[in-house]
């Protein structure tokens, strides 16, 4: 077979060649015109030109032909050679798992190992993504026996049923063991900085109920239960304010905080106050940014989001996400300490990285709902968000109000099935 830039280098040739007979054509003409006696003689030499034109460019080709012949099978060849003796592990397969081929890579690396459900498992989610995609190419990572492989898969179409119109497919993958690189990926995110702030609730209220004599037990004990879970993480706690303490830790003693769900926060509720006053906490900690500055802002957006939703709680942010735990006292979720200004940051924040806004009130809204609604709307607008009101249903006092908004644009119409909340909507 020839290449393309092959079969032009031959046409450009052909067409220079046709060229020079014209021009020499030409000549002869000029020459027979000139003196009659040169026409037998002109058309001897001519046709012999074009005998050894056609003759040479014949050649020419052939000579072509047989060394793309020759460069293909040594392509192929060496094609072959590095698919069969490939350093990853590769696997030849139909669309339903049926194995075609497997190079020896492979069966040393799993000869002790149950592969066959990896790749049935995989074999099916290429056949789906091949019906739709057909230049479909898989790229993902998976565990197998305590080593992490880069699985690589590519389909080749190799017949159509025409009455079916099915295509089918040969599926090949590459297994490429990332193991190591995970480890120094993992050891690198361990070592990354996690920065927390923690914060002590209703501190002043809290101490006012205390006799003078029994406040500094009562601060030494909760500053004690801080430092000491401090240290289990070889952390640092710094006070900064009489009830606010700045956390830096590695971030490989985040899961195991996770896992216990901050059992900080059980551990000073435990504490014991003369009137029984149960003191709570709010811890805000950041994974996210590019510096530890950046981490700490992330941390104090982190505490006004836990504060506004009524503090003795977790908050993480990690991964653009924020994860919540505790938030069990009752008599916290009362206190009104700066909730405004936390609230309206906590919204400020959510809004900006948000790409859209759901707003939904009562399942049964009222006007106070509907209203909050409606100010809620405009403030996304004022971020120049999408924006969308969802109503269960609407009550007739206040359907009136909801026409005209329609009317003018503000608001889309309800929505008739229930509408659950799974989070926050970005």
């Amino acid at each position: 077979m020839r290449s393309n830039s092959q079969l032009r280098v031959l046409e450009k040739i052909e067409s220079k060649t046709k060229v020079y007979l014209i021009i020499i054509a030409i000549l002869m003409i000029l020459l027979c015109i000139s003196n009659i006696v040169y026409i037998i003689p002109c058309l001897v030499v001519y046709a012999l030109i074009v005998f050894y034109t056609i003759w040479a460019t014949n050649r020419r080709k052939g000579e072509l032909s047989t060394y793309i012949e020759e460069l293909t099978i040594n392509v192929d060849s060496a094609a072959k050679n590095t698919l069969i003796n490939s350093p990853f592990p590769i696997i030849v397969l139909e669309t339903n798992g049926k194995v075609i081929w497997r190079s020896s890579t492979f069966n040393n690396e799993f000869i002790d190992v149950n592969i066959n459900e990896h790749i049935d498992i995989t074999a099916k989610e290429m056949k789906v993504e091949l019906e739709t995609n057909p230049s479909f190419k898989l790229d993902k990572k998976i565990e197998i026996d305590n080593r992490v492989y880069r699985v690589i898969g590519s389909g080749v179409k190799t017949r159509q049923k025409d009455k079916k119109k099915i295509s089918q497919h040969m599926i090949m993958i590459y297994f490429v063991n990332i193991t190591e690189e995970e480890k120094l990926l993992k050891k690198y995110e361990d070592t990354q900085t996690c920065v927390g702030m923690i914060m002590i609730d209703n501190f002043e209220e809290a101490i006012q109920r205390l006799a003078a004599e029994e406040k500094p037990g009562i601060i030494a004990a909760i500053e004690k239960e801080l430092y000491e879970w401090a240290t289990q993480t070889g952390g640092v706690m710094i006070k900064t304010e009489r009830d606010t303490f700045v956390y830096v830790f590695d971030q490989k003693y985040l899961e195991e905080m996770r896992e216990e769900k901050f059992s900080i926060l059980d551990k000073v509720k435990e504490i014991e106050t003369p009137e029984q006053h149960q003191l709570t906490l709010t811890i805000a900690i950041s994974a996210e940014g590019n510096s530890n500055h950046e981490k700490y802002e992330s941390a104090l957006t982190a505490m006004d989001l836990a504060l506004g939703r009524g503090g003795d709680q977790a908050v993480l942010r990690k991964d653009e996400k924020y994860y919540f735990f505790g938030g069990k006292s009752q008599e916290v979720e009362k206190r009104t300490r700066v909730k405004a200004r936390v609230i309206a940051n906590a919204l400020d924040e959510l809004i900006s990285e948000a790409s859209n806004v759901m707003i939904m009130g009562h399942a049964n809204g009222d006007m106070d709902s509907f209203g909050a609604s409606l100010g809620l709307y405009r403030l996304a607008k004022t971020f120049e968000k999408e924006a969308y009101i969802v109503q269960r249903q609407l009550r007739a006092y206040i359907r009136k109000l909801y026409e005209n908004d329609r009317r003018e644009g503000r608001i889309r119409r309800p929505c008739n099935r229930q509408t659950k909340s799974t989070g926050r909507n970005k």
